[in-house]
């Protein structure tokens, strides 16, 4: 089948004048009209010897923590500041872990914040990238590399972050660091009392931190300016399809997958049992749907096979579906590691043009106790999760549903907010982040910061067509009630639903844009990112952008391809 450059208007709109009887709008934001500039910080550029004042992130502006915060006496238990480089609760880290077969239900997790934008509950602490013949997994190269202090952050493709640490430092011993994503840089830092501090990573991507001086002695707190890749914390597939082989063949030497013989027998036997498709994407959905459908409780008939075992039961918690999928994606070719902290485990996959990205599978727990995220923000990444979410992933701590004490419900309100209703934290510029069409298409697609490219459909019809796979079957697309005019500024009022082979389609997103009437679809604006209800329908309330001219304009609605179907434009 063809492309879909073209498409058919299926509603109008008509923008008026802002009528004179309106109240007057008091401190309206002023547009951004350089959204490419690097603009992260506020109070002076970041250094080694110094951090700036404060961050902008989204809606919010983070200060800079305080190098004199108190510290939490011990008798605050799980909730007590963890010291890094010590035994105490979130501060070590682990250098192998060996699967278990206690797959009931976890009881109350115990989750540390040092993050701000906070990334609860995936803060980085123990990664491992490598399996024995035992199943025991391992850190592949233990090596350290030196991390750089310094450098520019680029807020149309990096996310920004405060870290606040306390660390006991020895002359000359490395202390484990947590870490937002594999690619954290540290922009600046400030330490008190004051220490010449050096970075480094070993080949999983752990983090430490250590000082030569010999007067560097005891604990400190460590105040540090961070940015990582925002791809990272948005998960998506590669941008063109590819078979399973092309992303083995692809990776680079130092994270080719590499599993003993009798890993690789008992994963091509869930390989198997899964029915994987050769072709990439599909099996990664199906491996994350099979993995994020593990259920808490006991494994019926365990045969001493842990790994056996979890797969065929579908049973267990966080730690347990995310060995199993390390295993199991590592043996289909794709770079995958699991990455552990005091509350939960999840797993990093690698794929070409995208490299390493969070998946989260879910977990199972009766209650979190978060400590020291108070007055912080939560993370919110730029694109919603792409991939299958069945619903023993829906209601779980990691979507913050359930019982969770420490933090606010202003702040479980503002993370569930969907991107039409708060920006991402990578949004810098007035309004919450880049006011140009292209920008805001950008940021709905993946956060690049740059122009939709043709593989991401719009109605635009200079750009090149998207070939459809016809293994897949194309969404139907259609407007069944818009406002038929509106002020700009207002928020105007669109129904759709979206098919496919006259079957709703649910959690599925919708791109809504503005064309000029009559230039058949050229021009788009991108206004809203609405998802699917399970009956396929969506109701939405979007904001018209305040510099849109007086005219008429037509209605679009375009989806992305995934791994079961086509993108689509509306007709």
């Amino acid at each position: 089948m063809g492309g879909l450059a073209v498409a058919l208007a299926t509603a109008g709109l008509v923008i008026a004048q802002t009528p004179p009887a309106q109240r007057p709008i008091l401190h309206e934001p002023i547009p951004d009209l350089n959204p490419d500039r690097p603009q992260p910080t506020i109070g002076g550029a970041q250094k080694k010897d110094g951090n700036p004042q404060t961050v902008v992130a989204g809606s919010k502006v983070l200060p800079k923590p305080s190098l004199d915060k108190p510290t939490s006496p011990a008798s605050a238990g799980s909730n007590a500041e963890p010291v890094l480089g010590t035994k105490d609760f979130g501060a070590d880290r682990d250098t192998s872990m060996k699967p278990d077969e206690n797959t009931g239900t976890d009881g109350t997790l115990h989750y540390v914040s040092v993050f701000n934008p906070d990334v609860l509950p995936f803060k980085r602490m123990s990664t491992f990238d490598s399996v024995d013949d035992a199943f025991t997994l391992h850190v592949n190269r233990g090596v350290l590399t030196e991390v750089p202090v310094g450098g520019t952050t680029d807020p149309k493709t990096r996310d920004r972050f405060w870290g606040d640490v306390l660390v006991k430092l020895e002359p000359g011993t490395d202390v484990p660091l947590p870490s937002v994503a594999p690619d954290m840089r540290i922009l600046s830092y400030e330490a008190k009392p004051p220490a010449r501090l050096k970075f480094s990573k070993d080949g999983a991507d752990n983090f430490y931190v250590r000082s030569d001086e010999p007067s560097a002695a005891g604990t400190v707190r460590l105040v540090f300016y961070a940015d990582a890749d925002a791809g990272y914390f948005a998960p998506q597939l590669p941008p063109r399809r590819l078979k399973v082989r092309d992303v083995a063949n692809r990776a680079p030497p130092e994270i080719k997958p590499a599993l003993p013989q009798n890993v690789r027998a008992d994963a091509e036997i869930t390989m198997r049992k899964l029915g994987v498709d050769p072709q990439m994407d599909l099996a990664f959905n199906a491996l994350v749907e099979y993995f994020r459908g593990f259920k808490a409780g006991d494994i019926a008939h365990p045969t001493g096979d842990t790994y056996r075992d979890l797969c065929d039961s579908k049973a267990g918690v966080c730690r347990h579906r995310s060995f199993a999928f390390m295993i199991t994606a590592n043996a289909l070719g794709i770079p995958t590691r699991l990455v552990t902290n005091e509350a939960h485990a999840f797993v990093e996959v690698w794929f070409p043009e995208r490299n390493w990205q969070r998946i989260d599978l879910g977990g199972a727990a009766l209650k979190m106790d978060v400590a020291g995220a108070n007055n912080k923000t939560l993370h919110r990444p730029r694109t919603e999760d792409p991939f299958v979410k069945p619903p023993e992933y829906r209601q779980n701590y990691t979507q913050l549903e359930g019982d969770i004490k420490g933090l606010s419900d202003q702040q479980i309100a503002e993370k569930k907010k969907s991107l039409d209703e708060a920006p991402p934290s990578g949004a810098t510029g007035a309004n919450g982040g880049a006011t140009s069409a292209a920008a805001a298409q950008a940021r709905a697609a993946g956060g690049s910061g740059a122009p939709m490219t043709p593989d991401r459909i719009t109605p635009d019809p200079s750009l090149p067509a998207v070939t459809q796979d016809p293994k897949k079957p194309t969404p139907k697309l259609l407007v069944t009630q818009a406002s038929t005019s509106a002020y700009r500024g207002d928020l105007i009022h669109i129904e759709g639903i979206v098919r496919a082979d006259g079957k709703p389609i649910g959690d599925h997103v919708v791109y809504v844009f503005l064309s000029p009437a009559g230039t058949n679809g050229a021009h788009p604006i991108q206004i809203g990112s609405p998802k699917t209800a399970t009956d396929g329908t969506f109701r939405v309330d979007l904001p018209l952008p305040g510099q849109l001219d007086l005219s008429a304009y037509e209605i679009y609605l375009s989806s992305l391809e995934d791994a079961y179907y086509n993108a689509a434009l509306s007709d």
